[in-house]
């Protein structure tokens, strides 16, 4: 299976990379033309009162409240070190986009936008930022605070992301019959190494029963065990040979028969 990060740094630029992957695959989607804005904005009869492109809002919406705090905690922090930086999701209610939910460019250039500025704010941290501890806000409906990091919520923004795709492909796929979307949109990291790591180990498990059975086929007959083996061939040579004939006899009489 996958191997563990040795360093902070190292787990920082994984999980960035992979959340900015993540975001690439709604950007990749967009450029492919394979939705229109009619299509974006189609309200599913399934998912009662979803559209693609509400989902696709939904996500940008939870990356950019994470980098707009992250970028505001980096700017008070250099007038005061005991700033804290703070995550309120449940924001997001103020702070919608309406256009990105309806148009599809407007859509890839706020992903776009979004990812730019994601590795602006992680630059020259070198496994620091993703470490940062931050208050995480949530309306339960009280209001109420809980610790986290930033490391733990670019992940999370990446996982979520990647539950919206799902449920934008059952609108656009199974709904609207569109051709053109790839097999792993919608699909989480851990699932794709996972299956990558199955086919792996199939790959291998077949390798070494090839390998195994070549060596069988070759080991040598020796002694009591050669002649054994010698006289057993021949008995069944001489038992195929008799069925042989048997079937042959059979055949040329049903042959005379329909003569």
């Amino acid at each position: 299976m996958a191997a563990p990060a040795s360093s902070w740094k190292e787990a920082e630029e994984s999980v960035l990379s992979c959340t900015a992957q993540i975001m690439d695959q709604a950007a990749e989607l967009f450029r492919s033309k394979a939705i229109t804005d009619s299509s974006y904005t189609f309200e599913s009869k399934v998912i009662a009162g979803s559209t693609p492109g509400k989902h696709f809002r939904h996500v940008l919406d939870h990356l950019r409240i994470l980098t707009d705090a992250i970028e505001d905690w980096q700017a008070r922090s250099k007038s005061d070190s005991r700033s804290i930086l703070r995550v309120d999701y449940d924001s997001r209610i103020a702070s919608k986009m309406p256009h990105i939910e309806t148009s599809v460019s407007a859509s890839l250039r706020e992903f776009e936008r979004t990812v730019d500025r994601l590795y602006r704010v992680f630059k020259g941290s070198n496994g620091r930022l993703y470490n940062q501890s931050l208050r995480l806000c949530a309306t339960t409906p009280f209001v109420v605070e809980m610790d986290s990091t930033v490391g733990r919520e670019l992940w999370f923004c990446g996982l979520h992301a990647i539950h919206h795709y799902a449920l934008a492909r059952v609108i656009l796929v199974k709904e609207l019959g569109l051709k053109g979307i790839d097999d792993q949109f919608g699909v989480a990291p851990s699932t794709l190494v996972h299956r990558e790591w199955r086919k792996e180990s199939n790959r291998a498990d077949v390798a070494r029963d090839a390998v195994s059975q070549g060596k069988n086929d070759e080991l040598p007959e020796t002694g009591a065990s050669s002649r054994s083996s010698r006289s057993s061939r021949r008995r069944s040579q001489g038992h195929s040979g008799q069925q042989s004939r048997h079937m042959q006899s059979r055949r040329q009489d049903q042959v005379k028969s329909k003569l």
